[in-house]
């Protein structure tokens, strides 16, 4: 069905005064290569991408997860085979949509000098960057940020807290350098099913 097909019948189904508002979602979706599907862990995952007003893929039915960070140990620079895992799977998206493009900012906890601790998040984004560039994707398409203990999500009260601010994020970007939008189901979320990812301690 073209657009011009679509916006024929979402007119005469309004002027008719029957359209209800699945039907016109309904015409909606026909028009937009995006495929969502709610996980196990109640996150939306669109399947389908648009980039630059154009489409990267249409009608795929595999489920793809955008893992948005990954967790170092105490000191650490290198990836446990868990870590690893995770990044794999931001890798496979990269790979399957080639014009999307990554940010990739690095932090630690406030352990240690502020010197020392720009230089291991400096370490930690370069494994990383390392890691998706051995695996195919173009440095040019990875955005790098070193910000060390600075902007924590946790406020370091506890080593709880520390775990979680041993991160690289992964942010994915259209083809422009915008952040995409990742659409997540709050609410389903609350109902006990929701298992956010461990860090590694």
């Amino acid at each position: 069905m073209t657009m011009k097909q679509a916006l024929i019948i979402v007119v005469l189904l309004w002027l008719a005064g029957c359209a209800s508002t699945e039907a016109l979602y309904a015409q909606y979706d026909d028009l937009c290569p995006v495929n969502v599907t709610r996980t196990n862990t109640g996150m939306m995952t669109v399947t389908g991408i648009v980039t630059g007003g154009a489409a990267v893929a249409q009608g795929s039915e595999r489920s793809q997860v955008w893992e948005p960070a990954v967790y170092f140990g105490f000191d650490k620079t290198t990836l446990n085979e868990e870590e690893q895992q995770r990044l794999g799977r931001d890798v496979a998206v990269l790979n399957q949509y080639e014009s999307l493009q990554v940010s990739v900012q690095s932090f630690t906890d406030n352990k240690g000098a502020a010197a020392y601790n720009r230089k291991l998040a400096s370490r930690r984004m370069a494994h990383v960057v390392d890691y998706l560039v051995d695996a195919g994707i173009a440095r040019s398409r990875i955005k790098q940020a070193s910000l060390g203990e600075e902007s924590p999500i946790l406020p370091n009260r506890n080593e709880n807290d520390r775990v979680v601010n041993r991160r690289v994020e992964l942010m994915l970007l259209d083809a422009q350098g915008r952040p995409l939008a990742i659409k997540a189901d709050v609410g389903a979320s609350d109902n006990g099913t929701f298992e956010a990812p461990l860090p590694i301690r």
